[in-house]
């Protein structure tokens, strides 16, 4: 979430937090059988349920102020 704010979001909440194991992740094209084997055979059975999350965030991005404004203060920082 650190990131969100340092790239300058504002606002920055988390709408949903699911957990994905490995049966989950079998059903996606981005991991080969052979790499989900292997994590079957290292990761401990009680972790299977719940190796990685997904989440949903919303944050925004700030306002920015009117044009007249920047241009009022850029001519008072001209002064």
């Amino acid at each position: 979430m650190k990131k969100f704010f340092n790239v300058g979001f504002e606002e920055i909440r988390v709408v949903d937090r699911r957990p994905f194991g490995l049966a989950d992740l079998a059903r996606y094209p981005l991991f080969t059988p052979e790499f989900l084997d292997f994590l079957g055979k290292v990761m401990p059975p009680a972790r299977h349920a719940e190796l990685v999350f997904s989440l949903v965030v919303t944050a925004r991005t700030p306002v920015a102020p009117a044009a007249g404004a920047v241009e009022a203060r850029a001519a008072t920082a001209q002064v």
